[in-house]
């Protein structure tokens, strides 16, 4: 199997202020980087990193798919318009990301945050109607032969 690679680049900005580097594999994989990925569920960097090392947290386990793993996937960076060409960095797939912004919002919804929590919680729930919102908007418009504008969209 040969190594994966980040073969594209881009700042992706979902929501207003938060920009987050996005890259896609060479297996057609959608990721963000690990501080992105803090970054967008308003988390500590810190605080993703121990969560993965401890995964799953008591706290998520009832709320995410049984069979996610939260390994680090270390990835090397071929994009050329990447800062990051030939480093190796950490990645999460949307798979992994949609996981925890589901996880989260359901342990918010069903009080099984901290209160040093609750703010991840509520960024999730605020994730879930924007990426929605976005996915029916994108859907429609392609099959309508229009080209959405998926970032503003989702900003809106």
């Amino acid at each position: 199997m040969s190594e994966q690679k980040a073969i594209y680049y881009g700042q992706v900005e979902l929501i207003p202020g938060i920009i987050c580097d996005g890259y896609v594999l060479n297996d057609e994989t959608a990721c963000l980087s690990e501080r992105g990925t803090a970054a967008l569920l308003e988390m500590a960097h810190p605080t993703l990193r121990s969560m993965v090392e401890n995964w799953p947290p008591k706290y998520l386990e009832p709320f995410i798919d049984k069979g996610l793993s939260m390994v680090v996937n270390l990835i090397k960076f071929s994009a050329n318009n990447s800062p990051f060409k030939g480093r190796n960095i950490v990645v999460y797939s949307t798979y992994a990301i949609e996981n925890l912004i589901y996880g989260y919002a359901l342990a918010f919804a069903n009080d099984h945050l901290r209160e040093h929590q609750k703010h991840i919680g509520k960024r999730a729930v605020t994730l879930m109607r924007s990426l929605i919102q976005t996915a029916l908007d994108a859907a429609i418009k392609e099959a309508c032969g229009f080209i959405p504008e998926i970032q503003k969209t989702a900003q809106k």
